[in-house]
């Protein structure tokens, strides 16, 4: 063994420098970034860039260097973080562009810091000087499958913080709204409502620079009356009153983007017929109350908390029955003549107890607790629709 042990280095020594030419890598040699692991030695992937950081430097006790840091989705919608070092970042972080695809190889692959990875691949990848990092041609590129969207209306039956590629159809993009943070700093946020071709809407919350410069664009493209369509890979579920799609560092955000999806989303915008429509109706009430706006009714309430009797002309934009927290159980009886809708509780044995009268019924009713979001021409302010209100806004019961 010890006479053979110079040879075998040597030819470990020659094979790790003769590098294989990339144009002789096929399709068929291509792996999946899902199958790879820590213990391969020959693999190759190929993905879409989907976001890069710019390159920094750093410094430890030991040395001094630059690190270029980019992520990478395949057609099956698996992704991986991929890390350079030194000269290898300041080789790659000009040549690496977000949107453009890749073939890459001879890296090592090694367990991701969950801490810092967000991705949903447990491992990353790190080139060294004798990795490949080829960039497709257009024609690789055009062959080259993305991941499906996921359709906005499977989003409300995800936990939050899943990770998600929507693209949507715009609607509506707000103002610019300042926020502050709990540690004192302050950042902006701009909310931009899309419809997809599964007939859903969802808001998407747009964060610091993306909120003030594509959001901008976003709003004067609709002020122009142009057909907007907003694409975002790597967005994180999320939920303030509902549901909703926040962007992070990490996302990805293309306007008017060149996908199927896109084409398909524009044909639905040029045609007044297939977009959702706003429907509007005059609601009559009683009107002994005088007249306020939303921001005198919010002025009002930030110098005195207190309850307020007013006549209100807004537009409904926005009612949630996306999850079970728009009605209540209530008592089916009848108090005085009237229905006695105090609530009620299931017991072990599905019956129905009531507190009020004291007693269990195997049946209950329901009544309206509905979210919804008015809104004027200077201001918006959540509100409740109870019982009365939700039959006629949605024009049936809550049963």
């Amino acid at each position: 063994m010890s006479e053979d042990r110079p040879s075998t280095s040597k030819q470990l020594l020659q094979f790790s420098t003769e590098l294989p030419s990339p144009q002789t890598k096929t399709s068929k040699n291509i792996s999946p970034i899902k199958t790879l692991n820590p213990y391969q030695n020959k693999w190759t992937i190929k993905g879409r860039v989907t976001h890069k950081w710019p390159i920094k430097a750093y410094s430890t006790a030991t040395k001094n260097g630059h690190v270029f840091i980019f992520d990478i989705v395949d057609c099956d919608g698996s992704e991986i973080r991929i890390t350079c070092f030194d000269e290898i970042a300041k080789l790659h972080s000009n040549r690496v562009d977000i949107g453009s695809h890749y073939i890459i190889s001879k890296g090592s692959i090694k367990e991701a810091n969950a801490r810092y990875n967000k991705l949903n691949s447990h491992l990353e990848i790190t080139l060294s000087d004798t990795s490949i990092l080829k960039c497709c041609t257009n024609e690789e590129q055009a062959n080259q499958q993305t991941p499906p969207f996921t359709p906005i209306g499977e989003l409300f039956q995800l936990t939050n913080n899943t990770l998600v590629d929507v693209i949507g159809l715009v609607l509506y993009a707000g103002d610019i709204i300042p926020i502050h943070r709990k540690d004192g700093s302050q950042t902006q946020k701009r909310v931009v409502k899309i419809n997809d071709l599964s007939s859903s809407t969802i808001d998407i919350n747009l964060w610091g620079p993306i909120a003030e410069q594509k959001g901008l664009e976003v709003k004067n493209m609709l002020t122009n009356d142009s057909v907007v369509i907003l694409s975002l890979r790597n967005a994180r579920v999320g939920y303030f009153n509902g549901k909703l799609v926040n962007i992070t560092a990490a996302t990805t955000l293309h306007i008017n983007p060149s996908f199927l999806e896109a084409n398909l989303l524009t044909l639905r915008g040029n045609d007044p017929l297939l977009v959702v429509p706003f429907v509007a109706e005059t609601i009559h009430i009683d009107g002994k109350y005088s007249r306020m706006t939303i921001s005198s009714i919010c002025e009002r309430m930030s110098i005195k908390p207190e309850t307020i009797q007013t006549t209100l002309l807004a537009v409904l934009c926005y009612v949630n029955v996306n999850d079970q927290n728009f009605y209540y159980t209530t008592c089916p009886l009848m108090v005085n003549g009237r229905p006695c809708k105090k609530k009620c509780t299931q017991q072990a044995d599905d019956s129905w107890f009531y507190s009020r009268c004291q007693m269990s019924m195997q049946d209950c009713n329901y009544s309206y607790l509905l979210p919804l979001k008015l809104q004027d021409a200077i201001g918006t302010l959540w509100g409740t629709a109870f019982d009365e209100g939700g039959n006629h806004l949605l024009h049936k019961t809550a049963r």
